[in-house]
């Protein structure tokens, strides 16, 4: 009798030894963080990758959402992150480059406080005339924006966006003067711009192609190295006569610098696993992105030199940075 119950004992603690062996081969939790609500692009995007990494490294993979501030509450979060969770944040490469300049209370910089683990998608920027000017071309819109000088104006999805630094530089480079309009979201900026109200729009490339291909407005160019396949009639910046305009943003997933080297190096390889799935990029040209065909071989330089492009913008417009 008590030989069984010993047997049973041993039993049941190699059981549990087992258990907690199994357990702890189990892949953790992972939480990604947007730094901008949910429904907008870059929580569709997280979600479209959250998915796709779950059955990758069998993780339990959490999106989590702290908007507010242009992003930087997101990029607040990563930062103080700790514990046992595996913590990354999917961002816009511009956002990480200018929230340091619009927003005073930011002091983190994009070269020394984090590292990329990879690109997921990539988009660019386009400019597009509404009714009010009638230009079917750019010269045409630079003669329109001199003969109107009161109504030159542009439309962006808000201050301190992309757009709004885009719009800055093009005044420049044309020579004319634009008043910036800036609205909540890229819907209500496309709104007046069809109603006639301003001139000229600038937002993402994906949100003009069934403003163009139904005629409501006319795309003069478009700010990526490559035409649009869904707008191959349009021209590139450097096409149009502006290379300085050339600018394509991706969202990216970025942990804090201090990962370790070898997390580093485990995490880049699922990225690029999540990016290869057809299931993936299927997503991704739904929502009007492309997934990046090769990743940058220096993330670090990268960002730098994007950096320095986004100052340049900000540099042009005047623009103050806020608290």
């Amino acid at each position: 009798m008590n030989r069984s119950k010993s047997l049973r004992r041993l039993w049941a603690a190699a059981c549990l030894c087992m258990g907690a062996g199994l357990a702890s081969a189990q892949p953790g939790t992972v939480k990604i963080l947007v730094g901008f609500p949910a429904g907008g692009a870059p929580d569709a995007v997280a979600r479209a990758f959250a998915d796709q990494l779950r059955l990758v490294n069998g993780a339990t993979v959490i999106v989590e959402n702290k908007p507010g501030a242009s992003g930087k509450i997101g990029i607040d979060a990563l930062l103080s992150s700790q514990g046992e969770t595996e913590t990354v944040a999917l961002i816009p490469s511009s956002v990480l480059a200018l929230v340091p300049q619009i927003v005073k209370a930011a002091k983190y910089d994009s070269t020394r406080d984090f590292v990329a683990l990879g690109s997921v998608a990539e988009y660019g920027f386009g400019v597009a005339a509404g009714p009010a000017s009638g230009a079917a071309t750019l010269a045409a819109f630079k003669d329109w924006a001199k003969q109107h000088p009161k109504e030159s104006s542009y439309a962006t999805p808000g201050l301190g966006t992309p757009q709004h630094f885009l719009g800055a530089q093009l005044q420049k480079l044309l020579g004319i003067e634009m008043t910036h309009v800036p609205y909540k979201g890229g819907a209500a900026a496309i709104g007046d711009v069809l109603g006639g109200q301003v001139p000229i729009l600038i937002t993402t490339e994906q949100l003009l192609v069934p403003h163009e291909s139904q005629g409501r407005l006319k795309t003069l160019f478009i700010t990526s190295r490559e035409r649009n396949p869904k707008l191959p009639q349009v021209p590139t910046a450097r096409e149009a006569g502006l290379p300085q305009l050339e600018a394509t943003d991706w969202f990216g997933i970025f942990a804090k610098a201090n990962t370790a080297p070898a997390k580093v190096a485990e995490w880049r390889a699922q990225v690029a696993k999540v990016v290869a799935t057809p299931q993936f990029a299927q997503a991704m040209r739904t929502m009007g992105y492309e997934v990046p065909k090769t990743q940058p071989s220096d993330f670090k330089q990268l960002l730098t030199t994007e950096r320095a492009a986004w100052t340049e913008r900000v540099k042009l417009s005047g623009f103050t940075a806020s608290e």
